[in-house]
């Protein structure tokens, strides 16, 4: 029999970690409490199952070629025509969490016609799971049509993780882009139906929409941003403001905040606030997004080859286990240069600003600049937690400090669901 595992007891359980390969097929299933299973194989609709999930949920559908099309429902909607394939592992010593639908060499064919015609194209592959063979979770995967369309069909294959299935069963609807550029929508039945019939009216579904009006928000946000940024000079600005932070020696964290702020308030707009309460019960993170109750964010500035810094475990605990809320680190990520490079200009700069009679202190952390790489956008959720690792952060003045979380490295891609160069 499978063992179960409930959200969050991954890492106490001894199973296959994300990102952790065996030799064994070993492949993950999600039941529709949230638990986790492995098994040795996938279930797959075959012959007509297809048809008979896709009829039910669209009466008005009509078969042509061999795939269904639904007729457009308003003049500014389309008609949409279903490219349908089951999700399965990965396959060989893949980790248990990687999975992928396979697309046929008639794709691109399939494709041309639609479009020719008018008609939107829709690549969705279709999860389900039924442990009694009747009832259990059935999920809906799009992906950019357009995407895939354009890339060698003898080799394509687009992938999905056991995290993204498990936030949409969560949620209902889940997106994410992941770093090669790759959109994927991850729906349940009642909001299959939402988003296809949104297609055929020509509209979205509004947390669609909110999402994509803030990310494209800080991605403006990111193209002003100078991609080289030099200790020195940030310094300057910061204490020109007279910002709060500007005595710190990270500047290249505190200067990302300071910028933050500047932008929002030089560019207000009604979905993003600057949050950053320091009062006693309030949720300490820099961002709150009004589209949704318990949705918040926090600017981070780290280097891109390390972990994500992440909050006090205890807020995070409180907003996601507690409210079943959200949490996205909007993270600039860099390589730094060293200051030790350039005779320590910036710590000697810095301890003389302060007025300090080391002027070395700090020396051995000190950035003389960093080099902008991307801007990342990382959610946690619930379905979260296996992919987060706690650390203690050093004690001051022999008073512990709270514990916190963290992304570490090799988990970045299961959290990313979005990123800009």
């Amino acid at each position: 029999m499978a063992k179960v595992y409930k959200s969050g007891e991954w890492a106490r359980s001894g199973r296959v970690m994300p990102g952790q390969r065996r030799k064994a097929k070993i492949i993950d299933q999600i039941l529709q409490d949230g638990s986790v299973i492995q098994t040795e194989s996938d279930q797959i609709f075959r012959g007509n199952k297809f048809k008979e999930v896709f009829t039910n949920l669209f009466p008005d559908a009509v078969e042509e070629n061999s795939r269904l099309l639904l007729q457009k429902k308003l003049q500014n909607g389309r008609a949409v025509s279903f490219y349908t394939r089951n999700i399965y592992h990965l396959g060989g010593d893949w980790s248990s969490e990687k999975k992928r639908i396979e697309i046929g060499k008639d794709f691109l064919s399939f494709y041309q016609h639609n479009k020719q015609n008018d008609i939107e194209t829709v690549l969705v592959g279709v999860y389900h799971y039924y442990p009694d063979g009747k009832d259990g979770v059935l999920l809906f995967v799009c992906f950019s049509a357009e995407t895939y369309a354009s890339r060698d069909v003898n080799n394509s294959a687009a992938h999905i993780h056991t995290i993204d299935l498990l936030n949409a069963l969560k949620s209902g609807i889940y997106r994410r882009i992941d770093k090669s550029k790759n959109e994927l929508l991850v729906l349940d039945e009642k909001h299959f139906v939402q988003h296809i019939n949104a297609l055929r009216t020509g509209t979205e579904i509004e947390s669609i929409r909110a999402d994509k009006q803030i990310l494209n928000y800080f991605t403006q946000m990111y193209q002003s941003l100078p991609k080289k940024l030099y200790g020195i000079r940030c310094y300057e600005e910061m204490f020109l403001a007279n910002d709060q932070n500007r005595n710190q020696g990270a500047w290249e964290g505190w200067y990302i905040e300071f910028f933050v702020k500047r932008y929002l308030k030089s560019h207000s707009t009604k979905h993003i606030l600057w949050w950053s309460s320091k009062k006693k019960g309030d949720l300490d993170f820099d961002l709150k997004f009004p589209t949704e109750e318990w949705f918040y964010g926090d600017t981070k500035s780290d280097d891109a080859k390390k972990t994500v810094q992440g909050n006090k475990k205890s807020n995070v605990d409180f907003l996601v286990k507690e409210h079943n809320g959200r949490l996205w680190y909007i993270v600039f990520e860099f390589t730094p240069e060293k200051d030790s490079k350039h005779n320590y200009e910036t710590t000697k700069w810095w301890n003389t600003k302060l007025g300090k009679d080391k002027l070395m202190s700090y020396n051995k952390r000190m950035k003389y600049s960093i080099s902008i790489e991307r801007l990342c956008v990382y959610e946690i959720t619930m379905a979260s937690y296996p992919y987060l690792q706690e650390y203690a952060v050093s004690a001051v003045k022999g008073k512990p400090r709270e514990l916190k979380y963290r992304i570490p490295n090799k988990m970045k891609e299961f959290l990313q669901i979005y990123e800009y160069r």
